[in-house]
């Protein structure tokens, strides 16, 4: 097993001399991490993207909206840029792409839901004359440059999703894409392995395959566990209000609700953007078949027995619509004593704190809800352990990339590789910015470009840095203290300092040890000549410390006078 840690080196001069000849392969984001998925492919002057993803914030992540790949990379490149294929439709493939566009301006292909998903966003952020959206589907072949790509059909968790065969002057790459082996789908398509076979009659030189669920044993249960389940509790809840929570994207789930509404004879109404713009276009599109007058507005007066509210928020988000009504700041939905609740989504690492709190809240308001540990509610849309080993056998690709997952689904995924006969120097665990490079006979790994988060705050898009993210997780530990120092034009104290404390301790009990700062903050600026700012910064950091061992971020305030 080959790591960036372990890097496989050739004859150097032979490597320099083919560099041209030679196919590389670069991710961006999705390795190491679940979200923000962007691979490059180089060969020559020749450059393509394999999606472009956003990762939602982990909980430490104090005032982030979204983080991005690094695209500097690419923008300093752009001229050799051929244009960037989708996989699917949901945000950690595709929700990058506003954000790169105001940057490069490159035509975009994907599958008819996943091309219409991308417009409405590229809409919305007035980007449509950045790039030309261009649809294909499963049987086609699309050429960017030296490179020939076909998509092949796989079972995920929202339709439309394809893995891509990607033959280049080198060899055949497979990339699997987000994938599982469901047999029964629900309103969806099976994984296309006949397709796939067709596709690659001289093999495949390397697969990226999908990682997620690497430590997860056997197979992923089939979508129809759900629907099944789904039919018990709208058979159970004769008497009460069903409101559903899952993800925009999971437009089975969504046609299988819909189904189960009428069949029980009740209504639906839809709470949340995104669920509303999704429902709204797959209707459009032909992904989603809707009884007449099934749905209805929120607003609409429906007896609590015959009503179904569909929402976003499986996940706890902040402002989702489910989160808002577990804390009773929804405008629309109330809930009541009685209400049965379905939590129809599987919890995204990192995002339990916020699920387990928002449960806790709807549970306190007589709610009966009913998530995952409780009744199959969710399944994966990523295969398992026996998926991830079926897929292996079926593609055999000489090398493997593990791709999508945290580092430990990476190597998991890489044993799993090598007990089924893998050898372990054909497998490469990389990281985010790693080269991986070919000859079409073996591979390396050389050098590595920027490929740190980029963080979006509101209106602001890489300028917040791994320092001020260092300054929110201090303040949201320890506060903060602000420090007013009047000084004269030769940078001499000329009155009394004052400090104020947010955060870290209450003014009026703390009085005592914020004159002893006051008196010590004055005594180390009198016999200090450097800077001012330096003097109060660290004089106050190592005070408090030595008498709380807290560590508030101190904030200098010279005041000239």
């Amino acid at each position: 097993m080959t790591s960036g840690k372990d890097v496989r080196i050739k004859d150097t001069k032979k490597q320099n001399n083919t560099m041209s000849k030679n196919l590389k392969i670069i991710p961006l984001g999705g390795l190491g991490e679940i979200g923000k998925n962007m691979t490059l492919l180089e060969y020559g002057r020749n450059q393509i993207i394999i999606d472009c993803g956003v990762m939602f914030p982990e909980s430490d992540m104090y005032g982030i909206d979204l983080v991005l790949p690094d695209f500097d990379y690419v923008v300093e490149n752009q001229e050799t840029l051929r244009g960037i294929v989708l996989t699917h439709g949901h945000m950690d493939h595709i929700g990058g792409l506003p954000y790169l566009l105001k940057r490069v301006n490159a035509p975009i292909y994907g599958t008819a839901l996943t091309v219409g998903m991308v417009d409405r966003m590229l809409e919305e952020a007035q980007l449509q004359n950045r790039t030309t959206l261009n649809v294909i589907d499963d049987t086609q072949t699309l050429h960017l440059g030296p490179f020939r790509i076909s998509p092949f059909a796989v079972a995920h968790s929202i339709p439309a999703a394809v893995g891509l065969v990607i033959d280049t002057p080198v060899g055949t790459i497979v990339h699997t894409g987000d994938y599982k082996l469901d047999e029964t789908p629900t309103g969806g398509r099976t994984t296309d392995f006949k397709r796939l076979k067709e596709l690659t009659p001289n093999g495949v030189l390397a697969m990226m395959g999908d990682s997620t669920n690497a430590d997860r044993p056997g197979r992923t249960p089939t979508e129809q566990l759900v629907a099944d389940t789904l039919d018990e509790l709208f058979a159970e809840a004769t008497d009460s209000r069903i409101i559903i929570a899952t993800f925009s994207s999971v437009l089975a789930r969504l046609q299988e609700i819909m189904r189960l509404a009428d069949k029980y004879g009740r209504k639906v109404a839809l709470t949340g953007r995104s669920l509303q713009q999704n429902v709204e276009l797959a209707s459009e599109l032909g992904y989603l078949k809707i009884p007449k007058n099934l749905i209805v507005d929120i607003e609409t007066n429906v007896p609590n027995d015959k009503l179904v509210i569909l929402s976003t928020g499986s996940q706890g988000e902040p402002r989702s619509a489910l989160n808002r009504m577990a804390k009773g700041e929804h405008r629309q939905v109330e809930v009541h004593d009685g209400d049965t609740i379905i939590i129809s989504g599987g919890t995204i690492p990192g995002n339990e704190e916020d699920v387990g709190r928002m449960l806790n809240n709807l549970f306190a308001r007589g709610a009966n809800v009913i998530y995952g540990p409780l009744a199959t509610v969710h399944v994966s849309g990523h295969g398992s352990r026996e998926d991830m080993r079926i897929m292996l056998e079926k593609v055999s690709p000489r090398f493997l990339i593990p791709v999508h997952g945290e580092m430990r689904h990476q190597h998991l995924h890489a044993r799993l590789a090598q007990d089924n006969g893998m050898a372990g120097e054909d497998v490469f665990i990389l990281s985010n910015g790693d080269s991986w490079i070919t000859d079409g006979e073996t591979a390396w790994l050389t050098g590595s470009i920027s490929a740190e988060d980029v963080y979006v705050d509101g209106s602001l898009v890489g300028e917040i840095g791994e320092r001020v993210m260092r300054d929110r997780e201090r303040l949201s530990q320890d506060g903060f203290v602000v420090a007013y120092v009047p000084v004269n034009k030769k940078n001499k104290l000329v009155g009394e300092p004052r400090i104020i404390s947010r955060g870290f301790l209450q003014m009026d009990s703390s009085s005592e040890l914020m004159d002893a700062a006051q008196v010590e903050l004055k005594r180390a600026l009198k016999r200090n000549g450097r800077f001012p700012d330096d003097t109060v910064r660290e004089t106050l950091q190592n005070f408090f410390f030595n008498k709380t061992k807290s560590r508030p971020v101190v904030l200098p305030n010279i005041v000239r006078v």
